[in-house]
Formats: C-alpha cells, structure tokens, sequence
C-alpha cells in the first residue's frame, strides 16, 4: 500500500491504492509532468505541484486565478501567473534542505489521492556531512474556502539537534512561459509587498492591460508535537518584487515538529478591497485544524464522486486512469461563476492562453450536463454573455449575426493570433481564426443538447434562442453562392482536421452550417407559435423577421453538402491528394507519419491531423447508415495520426459503433492515458481537457451505449470480455440515478421515482432506492 510509505500522521488521511497516483522516485526530468499532473484545483484558482522547499532546477511554478487575464506584450490574453505562494524554504546553517539540496534523498514518493484531493510527499534529506531529514508534506486547495490553500511540513531530524531556519515567500517575479526566453511575459505589475499586522505577508499585484487588482496574503504556523508554538525569531524582509518572512525554530533529533503555511489570493473581479478582503479570507482559514481541513475536503470530493462516479471492474489500470482523468475535470470550473469557462488544458498549465475553444460543447459540456448540471449551466452561459464579443467578430470580418471566436478568454474577442512564432523565431500566417468558423456551429450544437438534456428553459428563452438567430445569420452572411452550380458554399476553410487549410466545402462545415441555419428557423417558428408575445420581443430585439427566417431557410437547404452513401470526401479536392496508409506505431501505440511521405507538406497528402468525418458521423449518428459509416471509419481511421488529444475517444465511440471492438478499446487508451502517462509527451503544458471529457463520453455514450432519443434513455451496451461490469451516475430529470451495466443486464437504480429506460428497444422499470 503506498500509504504504508507514509509515517502515521499523513497515512490516516490516505486513501486506498486504487484512487493513489504515486511518484516513486524523483527524477529531475519529469518535474514539469508531474508539475501538472498532481496539480491542485479550487475552483476559483489552480496550483502546480512545484515543490515548495524551493532550489528546484528545472520548474514551473504557477497559480492561476480564473478569469484573470492579460495580453502585454503576448500575442494574446493569458491566463495570468499569479504570485507564487507555493515556497516554504528550509535551511540548517544555511544549507538548503529539498529534494534536490544535499548529497541525495532517499525513500522519496509523491502521491495524488484522487479520492480526497490532495498531494502528499516523502523523502529522506540527506546532506554532505551526513546528517538526515524526514521531510513529510499534505497540500490542499481549500473547496469550501477556495481562495484558500495550505500545506502542511512535517519535519524530523533523525540524527541531529538544531535550530532549523525558514523563508515564508510570495514570489511576484513569475512570468508566463517562463522556460521559454522567446515568449516570456510578465502580466502582472507589483504594486506593494510588505508585512500583515501581527504576522504573515502579502502581495498587491493587478494586469499590466485591464488594472484588475489580486492581492496574495500567506501566513506560517510552526508547533512541536504537543502544539506548543515554536518559533524563535520572526521578521519580514522584503527583496524587490519578493515579499520574505524570515523565522527559525529549535529541532531535536527523532522528534517531529509541523510547520503550516496558509494562502489566500483574490482577485478584483467582484469589487472590493482585495487586500482586506484576502486578510479576512486568510484568518477565517487559518482557524481551522488540517483534520478539519481534510474532513470537509473528503466529504465534498464525496459529494462528488457520487456524481462522477464510473466503475470499471476487470480493468484496474484504466480504472486509475479515468479516475484522474475526471478528478482533474471536475475540480477545475468555478461552480459559482458564468463568467469563466474551462480551458483546453484546464487551469493546469500555460499552454493556449487558457482560453476556451469546441472542446467545452462538445467534449467536456456532455460530461456536466448529466453530471454537475449547474456547472454545465455557467458553461453554455458563459457564451450568452460574450455574445457581443461574438457580434464584434462577425463585423470585423464584414459579416453579420454573431461569429464565435476559435479562441475565447473573458471578453469575447478572437485570441487567436494572426501569427505564429516558433521556438526558433520562425513566422508563419496563423489561419486558424479565419478558417475554423465551424466553432461558431459546434457552440449551438452543445447548447442545444445541454437544453434537450435539461429541461432548462430559462436558458433556452433567454439565451439560446437569441444565440441561435444570431448564429444563424452569420452562416447566411458567409456561405457563398455559386452561380454555375446553384447552390451556395464556403470556401477558404479549414475543418477539424487542422492540416488542410484553406479548403472548399469541407463536409463537416457545410453541414454544420446547414444543421445551425435549420435548426434555428425551427425552434424560432416553435417558440412564436407556443410564447408568442415572448418571440415578438426577441424579434423586436433583434430587428428579425419571417421574412429573414424564411431566406435563411431557403439558402440553408442548397448549402452544397458533400454527402452521400459510401465514402465521403473530406473536402473538394482531397481524393486527389497523395495517398498513403498508415502501419507503423511507436512504443505509446502512437501512429507514425508513412516514410513515404517525409519531406512532404502534410496538406498534399491525405493524412489527417484528427478525426473530421468520423467526427460528423459521431455528432449526427442516427443521419448515417451502417454502411456509410463502416465505409468511412475504415478509410479515414488507416489514415489518421491522432496529433490532437481530440481524436482518439471518438475513433473509439465509432469503432464500438461499428463494430470494431479491439481497436475501439485501443483509442480508449490512448485517450484515457494522454496525461497519466504522458503520452504525446506535452503533458507539462497542462491536462489535456478535451481528452478526459472525450474519455467519459467513450464510456457511457461508447461502452454502455447511452442514447437519449425523445427524452428516454437507451443503451446498447458493448462491454469489453475482460470487463465484469462498469457503472457509473448521471443527473437526469433532476434525480440522480445510478447504472450497471454486465454482460447480460443493464439496471438503472434511482432515489426518487419510477423511471423507464430502454436496453437493444426493450423497455424496462427503474429499481427505487430508499437513502
């Protein structure tokens, strides 16, 4: 048990193995990855796991605060690296005392307990004069307070007695992409560093661009075994843009003393005094014990896995797996907050700004819909709020309506840069922003599910409605009508697959587009028949009317779609391209580009970047025959390398479809273990969002072949042979329900009422649990 690694003060608090992900030794060269993988989310902010003794090589530090965001001299708004209050240095006689101080440690493991939420380590320090130190430590993101974070040292001097010596740090010298010389920017400007009254210190920063004032505060404590407090001398020190807290404390050897460090950061986002505000925040926090800490923490990750919950028995590797995979998804969103959205790589790295992109409507949006519903509520409102900014969009490119931008931060301006710089100062035109307007129709497909799933109605009138007009405009005004042919087109696009741009009638786009146009004349035409009054003001508002519906629908239907029974090609023109199939993978089961094709430009050829038709057939299932879709999966899956993290759970959800079982199982891998075990090898960049949300849904809509048709629950279970059963909760009708699925059964367990649910179209009861 990696628990048993632990003394007993830390072990109590330790869950069983199969919720533990271990580090079980300290290689320099996987900092950065682990960096990311046992970083904490509050909620409100997210910390990497540096290590906080400091004098670390090769790291990271950073702590984000959803919402704040900057550009400077970056090509974009950031995702700003707040001060780093993650740093508690320790000293005997001046020499460091860490993982990578003295002459080696020993019996080191780092474990995230994905149960819990928290981060927990172990090491022997041992110095040049051979004198040794336990160093034991918890770290918490604080759910109820989360502004808040703490940690706990436990220290043990095994074979000397001494007075040991500490900085407490607020660093506010951290940039972003501080390991890259090219790109580093610093966000933020220091205002003020100094002492708190009594004890403790802080930080007023605010954004170079916007003003938005953050305040961080951070306070020690340090008592023996009895509680008695035993810090000596204490004084502040401050060091340019470092606020220090000198103090130092007696250690007698085989005898353990803790030393608690506690944080608060607030952003001016709400209004207010931030400093007096993190003050209160800090003291309130700092009154309760670490027990009482770590009992509130289980019980709300409690809370949650009771929502999140999939259990895969048979399949224990791929269990720990997933686990991470949604402890990560779920911690990050602020559940308070419509102002902020989930960003591709979460909150846990640097990587895109921060910004949020398709991933959230349709890979992560599914997952808190029937899971944390009001958490997928901030999420589709998030867009209605910055429907000016997607209005602003469509102007600038001398279009109409609203057209969402590839990349949103928190104004909802396009941040996607017209340039791209590479490491070695290489430029090239960016077209993404342009060309990838299919975002703008993937927005409307997920808020229009979240509803269908939902029932929420005060969205669907207040928002999607509007959201849909005003999307369905922007299509009218960029499809363009080809009068040789008779029908309209878009051109100069780029689809899901990001290595063929500038294409013509890429199938994916044009039928989205389509779908968007349809889709928003039909629930328009609803709404007026059912709430008439109502629609009348959304069109005053709008200045819309059927007369504008009506030619919306019209140039909808001849929109060019390059569909029909058998293969579809991807876009004009892409059956001319050098052919080539793939058949050679690397050691992560990874595909490699044919060695035909090197030296060859990507776009002349017809290997794919990620899944693009495979990714319509997946969103439109039921509008595509068997046929056309084994015909479809067989030719595009030969040739497609999975360079995006987005790819591989939906070659598994159409593999199941298909019939591909075997190869469907090896994209679930793929794609469950991206970040856990690194696979593409940029997992210090942050956790690959899209990747844990398309993990869940490969195994509820894939494996347990959930549909949700005319309001009703239907599953086709397709379980692997070596699985015994997998079950797992969803949110549904407001009742929280729990299914299993085995080989032969599917049983639906619900708290509140009787419910009908569908398996292979035989229906079936609900069994009642009584709490």
């Amino acid at each position: 048990m990696y628990r048993d690694r632990f003394s007993d003060k830390i072990k109590q608090y330790i869950s069983e193995d199969e919720w533990i992900v271990a580090e079980t030794e300290y290689n320099p060269r996987n900092n950065l990855m682990y960096e990311t993988n046992f970083a904490l989310a509050s909620g409100m902010m997210g910390n990497r796991a540096t290590h906080p003794e400091g004098f670390i090589r090769k790291e990271l530090p950073a702590n984000y605060v959803h919402g704040v965001f900057d550009r400077s001299e970056a090509f974009q708004r950031d995702l700003c690296n707040t001060p780093n209050w993650n740093l508690l240095k320790i000293y005997y006689k001046t020499e460091p005392i860490g993982p990578e101080a003295g002459q080696e440690i020993q019996d080191y493991i780092r474990i995230l307990d994905l149960q819990h939420g928290f981060v927990a380590t172990h090491y022997i320090n041992v110095a040049y004069d051979g004198r040794k130190t336990l160093i034991e430590s918890i770290k918490i993101l604080s759910r109820t307070s989360p502004e808040c974070g703490r940690f706990r040292y436990y220290i043990t001097p095994l074979n000397y007695s001494g007075q040991l010596e500490f900085e407490n740090i607020i660093d506010a010298t951290v940039t972003n992409f501080m390991d890259f010389p090219r790109f580093r920017v610093k966000h933020l400007n220091t205002r003020q560093i100094g002492p708190l009254e009594d004890t403790g210190i802080f930080v007023q920063s605010e954004t170079r661009d916007f003003l938005l004032p953050l305040t961080t505060v951070a306070d020690v404590k340090a008592t023996d075994s009895t509680g008695k407090d035993i810090i000596g001398s204490r004084q502040y020190r401050g060091h340019g843009e470092q606020a220090v807290e000198f103090f130092d404390a007696y250690v007698t050897e085989n005898e353990t003393i803790s030393v608690d460090k506690f944080a608060a950061v607030v952003s001016g986002r709400d209004g207010g005094n931030t400093k007096v505000i993190a003050v209160e925040k800090l003291r309130s926090f700092m009154m309760r014990s670490l027990d009482q800490e770590i009992e509130m923490q289980k019980k709300i990750y409690a809370s949650y896995w009771e929502r999140a919950k999939i259990k895969i028995e048979g399949d224990p590797r791929l269990q720990l797996a997933v686990r991470f995979d949604l402890f990560h998804l779920m911690s990050t969103p602020n559940p308070k907050d419509n102002r902020t959205n989930i960003g591709a790589k979460l909150i846990h790295g640097e990587e895109y700004g921060g910004h949020a992109f398709w991933d959230t409507e349709l890979f992560i949006l599914p997952f808190f819909s029937l899971t944390f519903p009001e958490i997928a509520k901030n999420l589709v409102e998030y867009r209605y709020l910055l429907l000016d900014g997607a209005r602003r969009n469509a102007l600038k490119r001398g279009q109409i309506g609203a057209r969402y931008p590839w990349e949103s931060a928190d104004t909802g301006d396009e941040e996607c840069p017209d340039w791209t710089i590479e490491g070695d100062g290489t430029c090239y035109v960016c077209t993404v922003a342009d060309q990838e307007v299919h975002v703008t129709a993937d927005i409307i497909y997920g808020g229009l599910q979240y509803f269908l799933w939902t029932g929420d109605m005060e969205y669907y009138e207040n928002n999607l409605l509007e959201m849909l007009a005003e999307t369905a405009r922007f299509w009218n005004s960029r499809i363009e009508y080809n009068k040789e042919k008779d029908y309209f087109e878009i051109t100069g696009i780029t689809g899901p697959d990001e290595w063929h741009e500038d294409v013509s009638n890429n199938a994916y786009t044009n039928y989205m587009a389509r779908w968007n146009m349809l889709t928003a004349v039909k629930h328009l035409r609803k709404y007026y028949t059912e709430k008439t009054e109502k629609c009348k003001e959304l069109f005053r508002k709008l200045s819309l009317n059927e007369a504008e519906l009506e030619e919306i629908e019209k140039n909808a239907n001849k929109i060019y779609i390059p569909i029909s029974e058998g293969l579809i090609e991807q876009f004009e023109g892409y059956f001319n391209l050098i052919d080539h199939e793939i058949h050679e993978w690397d050691e992560n089961n990874m595909p490699l580009l044919p060695k035909a094709l090197k030296g060859i430009k990507r776009d002349k050829t017809t290997i794919l970047k990620q899944a693009d038709v495979v990714m319509l057939m997946f969103l439109f299932d039921e509008e595509f025959d068997e046929n056309t879709k084994r015909k479809n999966f067989d030719y595009y899956e030969r040739r497609t390398l999975h360079r995006s993290s987005l790819s591989p759970s939906i070659y598994c959800l159409m593999g199941l479809r298909v019939g591909e079982s075997e190869r469907a199982y090896d994209y679930l891998c793929r794609s469950a273990f991206v970040d856990i075990d690194n696979n593409q090898g940029n997992t210090r960049e942050g956790i690959h969002a899209a990747s844990a949300g398309g993990t869940w849904q490969a195994l509820v809509f894939g494996y347990a072949g959930l549909k949700i048709k005319n309001d009703q629950l239907h599953f086709t279970p397709r379980i692997p042979e070596k699985w015994t059963k997998l079950s797992f909760s969803l949110f549904w009708k407001g009742d929280l329900i729990h299914i299993e699925i085995s080989k032969d059964q599917v049983k639906i367990f619900s708290n509140k009422k009787e419910l009908s649910y569908f398996v292979n179209d035989k229906e079936f009861k609900a069994e009642m649990v009584k709490k």
